[in-house]
């Protein structure tokens, strides 16, 4: 008992020395999500779908690149629990952890779409302190700390060329480049797209709508239908580490590791700025 209660503590000793670099830490992040995207890449054709409880399709390419995601993590990030999308009832959220989502995206991944990705944040508190999202396809990979960074991404999951620094741009004249769900629009984010006079209206799966912003791609992505905190997490952590922002629907930021919400997020906005961000969330209240 003595020896496992002093391994314990040299785990949590490890964990908060760790958290002292919190760039060194995405870049961990970074590699255990390239690793897990080029399991997707060897399983484009996977088509055995099956629903979970809440009705979101999960194929053997979810399942695989949990696998290979999780045993990245416990290589490089010993000591930090996993909240996985695949297995979130299982691990139990500590004063730090990390949540994976393995396959963000499954419903693009299975229509042969390119902008699905694996994300994974580390959680301090309730809030993200590094991010990585992995997008194959498109050959991208995000990751912050403290600093936000992009690179491209090889289709064996391998890093081309170093990594470049990323912020979000200013908000152009014409107005906001908007990023919408392509597979879950919802009647909010098509009101507010349409009051902040988008100049473009994209349709994009998953987190790496939050990449795109943070690399000043696009400027504002509104989501008023549900979402779980392995979606978000990383891309939260990315975009404020580029200069942008998420918040609430009812203005506030995010808050992570609440199982007594099932890990479900509220209805939230991205954003390249606070300003554009308020606005947005200003243009659902009637005038």
């Amino acid at each position: 008992m003595t020896g496992q209660l002093n391994s314990s503590l040299a785990d949590q000793g490890s964990v908060e020395a760790r958290l002292a670099d919190c760039d060194a830490l995405s870049r961990l992040l970074a590699e255990a999500a390239r690793l897990s995207a080029a399991t997707l890449m060897t399983m484009r054709a996977a088509c055995d779908v099956k629903l979970k409880r809440d009705g979101s399709p999960v194929c053997s390419a979810d399942l695989a690149a949990d696998r290979v995601a999780k045993a990245a993590l416990e290589r490089l990030l010993p000591g930090f629990p996993i909240v996985s999308e695949e297995s979130a009832e299982a691990v139990a959220p500590g004063p730090v952890f990390i949540l994976l989502d393995p396959l963000d995206g499954t419903r693009e991944f299975l229509a042969g779409g390119d902008s699905y990705c694996v994300a994974i944040a580390i959680i301090r508190g309730d809030r993200p302190v590094a991010g990585a999202i992995a997008a194959p396809q498109i050959g991208r990979l995000w990751f912050a700390g403290e600093n936000a960074f992009t690179q491209a991404l090889a289709a064996d999951g391998s890093a081309v060329g170093e990594a470049v620094t990323v912020a979000v741009r200013p908000l152009p004249g014409e107005g906001p480049v908007t990023l919408v769900s392509r597979f879950h629009g919802d009647s909010q984010s098509d009101g507010i797209a349409s009051a902040m006079g988008s100049s473009a209206t994209i349709p994009v799966s998953s987190a790496v709508k939050f990449g795109l912003i943070a690399s000043g791609e696009a400027d504002l992505h509104v989501r008023g239908g549900q979402t779980m905190e392995w979606d978000t997490a990383a891309g939260d952590a990315i975009l404020a580490a580029a200069g942008g922002i998420v918040l609430t629907l009812a203005g506030a930021v995010p808050l992570y590791g609440r199982v007594d919400r099932h890990f479900c997020n509220q209805p939230f906005v991205a954003a390249s700025s606070e300003l554009l961000a308020r606005r947005a969330i200003a243009s659902l209240v009637p005038a």
